[in-house]
């Protein structure tokens, strides 16, 4: 593995945990306010599309970091709807 790919990887994995404490911080302590549906309306989009281009350029770590990224924002989103709902 070359090093602009390790970097890739590292990026990845940065992204991805942090996102995802994000996403356990909201759950955690029942976030409700304070976040705009609307980011993760557009955070879903854009890593929709972020995916697809890097499919069609075929670069594996921007592939997989891009589901990743498109995952924890649908999470997000399903966590403050469900911390919304709930009452």
């Amino acid at each position: 593995m070359e090093s602009a790919q390790i970097i890739g990887w590292a990026a990845v994995a940065a992204l991805f945990v942090t996102m995802s404490a994000q996403a356990w911080k909201q759950w955690r302590d029942c976030v409700r306010h304070g976040v705009s549906k609307f980011f993760f309306i557009g955070q879903v989009t854009a890593s929709t599309l972020f995916l697809a281009y890097s499919a069609m350029m075929g670069d594996r770590v921007f592939v997989v970091g891009n589901a990743l990224v498109l995952l924890a924002a649908i999470a997000g989103g399903g966590i403050l709807w469900w911390n919304r709902t709930r009452r």
